[in-house]
């Protein structure tokens, strides 16, 4: 074991331990909160991708702990904590280009699989490297007090490394994200964990050629994470990054037949022709639904999700005086929208922004003739607290008397990967008397769109004694409907309290 340099009442340095936790606890989470957003384009914003990321961290983190308290015993020197902030701070800044050039080659793991390799590669040994700080600080802080204060050390130590997570994450979610690109939050927090290495290398006085390399090889590192510049596609028109999402907007054909693509994350959203605002998706025609009835009229209508818009507009252009409301948790797809989806020119059309549940909690007295849901956190990821019976209940509170619920799911009819719509039906039926089923695509055993239609009327005259001129709309909506004996039985009740959404469909990307 070498020799301890420091002054074993050293005032200066327990200051600096304790910062130098503080801020590398602050540094993890910020790492930790972005490292999702680098993934999310990728993978999704699903909790698949956030449950790989923070698996994989806690790992490297435990890792590191252990490693760090191994390491402080042989080399009882503030210059180890120096190499391990600096070790940490280099591969931080690395991460945007190792992402760039390597993210999109995980995707041949799947999703499940290749979330967890990515956030290996990218993220486990800088959070080695800072899981080592906090017991390799705790040893020193002990040796500045000749050992005689241990347990006060480790707490003091803890504390700080706590409350810096503490501030990290705050300071992620309600600050960096909403005024930062990704990109330059890392680079940020990269020199900020350079600076804490620099500064126990001039703590030791000892070091000068060692924070010489540290600053040329932080220089280095530094300038390659800043080129790290994203290339969008030839067909791209707008790329951001918001709160929640990486928005995308593509266009691709030529008129008539063009089609400009909203992308959030890796899942897209939504399509339209930019020439005329018609739909190009078909689950979109699917809003269509409830004018199967004699004289149908829509007079409110409410979608949970805007997509791209395309729906939304095409009930207002079909019917003029109705009110269309848009419940969209992202206020930047709102404004993409306008620019360009052609919000703007729907006046009718009003979105608003936060989460459609305290959307209609918020809006206790509204009914709507149609709501339809249409809302997803990404790969086939429907949020949990908007399939269960509760917010069904809250929904059908919402309907006029004839009103119609219409909803989008990406799941299959028959099959193993049919599990998740058992579980819809199974809950909607505990709301709505009549549910009816529609496959958008074939086979019905792989995993498409599902549209749902939910209400108090009885709709089997309307799809199985009725006819309707082939080429029309209504034979093509009616011909994908699905009899009750194709459809899968025995599903989970999703409740508030009881809601294994998220597992089922994790269960059914994994058969893929």
């Amino acid at each position: 074991m070498s020799k301890n340099p420091h002054p074993p009442s050293s005032t200066s340095i327990r200051w600096f331990l304790g910062a130098a936790c503080f801020l590398a606890g602050a540094a993890m989470m910020v790492i930790e909160i972005c490292a999702f957003r680098l993934l999310a384009p990728i993978f999704g914003n699903s909790v698949y991708t956030w449950t790989a990321l923070i698996g994989v961290i806690l790992v490297a983190f435990s890792a590191g702990g252990f490693m760090g308290g191994r390491l402080v015993d042989r080399f009882t020197h503030l210059r180890l904590l120096g190499w391990l902030l600096a070790g940490s701070a280099i591969l931080t800044y690395l991460i945007p280009p190792l992402h760039q050039g390597f993210g999109e080659h995980f995707l041949t793991s799947g999703l499940i699989g290749g979330s967890i390799m990515a956030s290996v590669f990218f993220f486990a040994i800088p959070g080695a490297l800072l899981g080592a700080v906090s017991p390799a600080a705790v040893r020193l802080y002990s040796l500045t007090q000749k050992d005689t204060h241990v347990g006060a050390a480790a707490g003091t130590i803890s504390m700080l490394g706590s409350l810096g997570s503490f501030v990290g994450t705050f300071l992620s979610g309600f600050v960096l994200l909403s005024h930062f690109g990704v990109r330059t939050i890392f680079l940020g927090c990269a020199t900020l964990l350079v600076l804490l290495a620099l500064m126990s290398f001039l703590l030791e006085k000892l070091q000068k050629k060692a924070a010489g390399a540290l600053v040329a090889s932080a220089l280095t590192a530094g300038f390659i994470g800043s080129q790290a510049h994203e290339q969008p596609g030839r067909d791209v028109l707008h790329v951001e990054e918001s709160f929640y999402h990486r928005i995308e907007v593509s266009e691709s054909g030529v008129s008539p037949h063009k089609q400009r693509l909203l992308r959030l994350d890796s899942t897209p959203e939504g399509a339209m022709n930019p020439d005329d605002g018609s739909l190009v998706m078909d689950y979109q025609h699917y809003w269509r639904l409830p004018l199967l009835k004699d004289q149908p009229r829509i007079h409110s209508a409410l979608f949970i999700g805007a997509g791209a818009f395309g729906m939304p507009e095409a009930v207002s252009r079909e019917f003029p005086e109705a009110t269309v409301d848009v419940a969209e948790i992202d206020p930047r797809v709102i404004e993409v929208g306008k620019k360009y989806f052609k919000l703007a020119d729907h006046p009718r059309v009003q979105a608003y922004p936060g989460d459609a549940r305290r959307f209609l909690n918020e809006h206790q007295d509204k009914k709507w003739d149609l709501i339809f849901g249409d809302a997803y956190a990404g790969v086939r990821s429907i949020p949990s607290h908007l399939v269960t019976r509760e917010f069904f209940q809250l929904v059908a509170d919402h309907l006029t008397p004839e009103g119609s619920f219409v909803m989008n799911a990406i799941t299959s009819v028959q099959g193993p990967r049919s599990e998740l719509l058992a579980g819809l039906l199974a809950t909607l039926r505990t709301v709505f008397p009549k549910v009816e089923v529609f496959a958008v695509q074939r086979p019905r055993t792989i995993a498409q769109n599902i549209i749902i239609l939910a209400s108090r009327q009885d709709w089997s005259t309307l799809l199985t004694d009725r006819f309707y001129a082939e080429g029309t709309w209504q034979n093509r909506l009616v011909a994908s409907h699905v009899t009750g004996s194709q459809l899968p039985a025995g599903g989970t009740v999703f409740t508030d309290d009881f809601n294994p959404v998220d597992r089922i469909i994790a269960r059914s990307l994994l058969l893929e």
